[in-house]
């Protein structure tokens, strides 16, 4: 097993192994409605090796990005929650996949995907009608990760045991009362790593765009306080947008 995953920020992640590769929510552009990108997006679009197939976890603005879906080549599949297609298949004319939970698709030779629920609903200006919200256990080329999006805690994650990494987002958790149902806290996202037993959680969502009621970097120092009090080491992998992790 030797993958590479490299954080491109907010819930973007490049999962490579070999020839084939993943690119989860991409989100190319400089503001998500009114939120600024704190930084340039980390890496050159062009340079971004074609993947083999391109998961979205909801229709938030900022996991599903319409206009990033243009970069990729028309074969390249576009794995979505149940209801998206409609709302996709009008931008881009690649092969949509839309899962269900409970139900697998064989993306590729090695490469299998299985959706999941989560606590999150997602959705467009344009109305309420995309809610539907997806989790991903991913299994390629024998090695395992979990990337749940958005979510709220749940206790039944400890189903997908022995991840070799997690992806997990870590906020915005802000006002804790609304919040706390739709996102991981950082120390929600310690408990899902432990009860799934992940070999390496790499954080997520965050420091990309400012949230509401939140410190853009606040997530990230609860986290990094929590790591250190309960000395961790290196099994939480914290990637700066542009960072590589091999395993």
């Amino acid at each position: 097993m030797s993958i590479r995953l490299t954080f491109l920020g907010h819930s973007t992640v490049l999962i490579q192994d070999g020839p084939s590769a993943i690119l989860t929510d991409p989100v190319f552009g400089d503001r998500v409605l009114t939120a600024r990108r704190r930084q340039p997006f980390p890496v050159d679009i062009n340079d971004l090796p074609r993947p083999t197939a391109v998961l979205i976890s909801n229709a938030h603005y900022d996991h599903l990005d319409l206009h990033a879906l243009k970069f990729f080549d028309s074969s390249v599949p576009i794995v979505l929650p149940l209801g998206l297609g409609k709302l996709v298949s009008k931008f881009v004319r690649n092969p949509i996949v839309e899962i269900g939970h409970g139900n697998s698709h064989q993306v590729a030779a090695g490469l299998g995907v299985t959706a999941f629920p989560v606590n999150h609903r997602g959705f467009r200006l344009s109305g309420f009608t995309y809610r539907g919200t997806n989790g991903y256990w991913i299994e390629l080329n024998g090695s395992r990760i979990f990337f749940p999006g958005d979510t709220g805690y749940r206790g039944d994650f400890e189903a997908f045991r022995d991840p070799d990494v997690a992806l997990l987002a870590i906020g915005p958790c802000h006002p804790a009362w609304i919040m706390r149902r739709r996102h991981l806290t950082p120390a929600d996202a310690i408990r899902v790593m432990e009860e799934t037993g992940a070999k390496k959680m790499i954080p997520i969502h965050w420091g990309a765009f400012k949230p509401w009621f939140n410190g853009a970097d606040a997530p990230l120092e609860e986290l990094k306080k929590i790591v250190a009090d309960r000395n961790f080491g290196d099994r939480v992998a914290i990637l700066q947008a542009g960072e590589l992790l091999t395993l």
